[in-house]
């Protein structure tokens, strides 16, 4: 294998997450952006979940987990990007507030977000309960707002990296739903640095759908 093959899926937060670190961290590989309704036997066949994002390596070793990707990254690129984006005094906390948006804030938000699939007379409870969550990241990025704004400590790291594509899909929901006051000064200028930094235009490159008939694409785009 000549190229470290990513599968992914555009508007997927956790393949979004792991695009960031790739391309912060300047790696390049192939991309190829399946079709989630039509997925690639390779990729059923080497992923416990079947899903995106799913990383290959050039020796053939598979990484499943988004959040190994991203780690994977910071360890390839430099090993001095580890200690920047997740250093060791920091770990704990950045790894509780991953966790925190993985699972609670996650679950909640595929129930608002696509209440029709799910129980639709709790679409309210569950936007709640993303509100609450929202409202205590707000609080600590307001008491590091002399820090400029980052979830965990005074400088950013990977639990910035890992969470605002959620946010971002949140921001979406409500805006589609009508919903006015999801957000505070400090957790919208956060996100806006993320939508505004201009790798975001490369990590949200659109590509065709992959099959074995295309031609290879390199993340990032040419």
């Amino acid at each position: 294998m000549k190229e470290h093959i990513l599968y992914s899926f555009r508007r997927c937060p956790y393949a979004m997450r792991a695009r960031w670190a790739l391309q912060i961290c300047c790696i390049e590989m192939e991309l190829r952006e399946i079709d989630l309704k039509n997925k690639p036997l390779d990729l059923v066949q080497r992923s416990r979940s079947q899903t995106v994002p799913l990383l290959i390596l050039k020796n053939g070793e598979t990484i499943q987990d988004s959040l190994d990707i991203v780690i994977w990254a910071l360890n390839t690129s430099n090993p001095s990007k580890v200690n920047e984006f997740f250093g060791q005094k920091n770990r704990p906390a950045i790894m509780k507030i991953i966790e925190e948006n993985d699972n609670s804030f996650k679950f909640h938000l595929d129930r608002f977000k696509y209440s029709s699939r799910y129980d639709q007379s709790k679409k309210y409870f569950h936007y709640k309960n993303c509100q609450k969550l929202i409202n205590k990241w707000n609080e600590i990025l307001a008491k590091n707002s002399l820090q400029k704004n980052w979830l965990v400590g005074p400088n950013e790291s990977i639990a910035d990296w890992c969470i605002w594509p959620f946010v971002r899909q949140f921001k979406i929901a409500c805006e589609s739903q009508r919903i006015k006051g999801y957000f505070e000064k400090p957790i919208q200028e956060w996100l806006n640095y993320y939508i505004e930094h201009p790798s975001f235009s490369i990590v949200m490159h659109k590509y065709k759908t992959w099959n074995n008939t295309n031609i290879m694409v390199k993340f990032p785009v040419d």
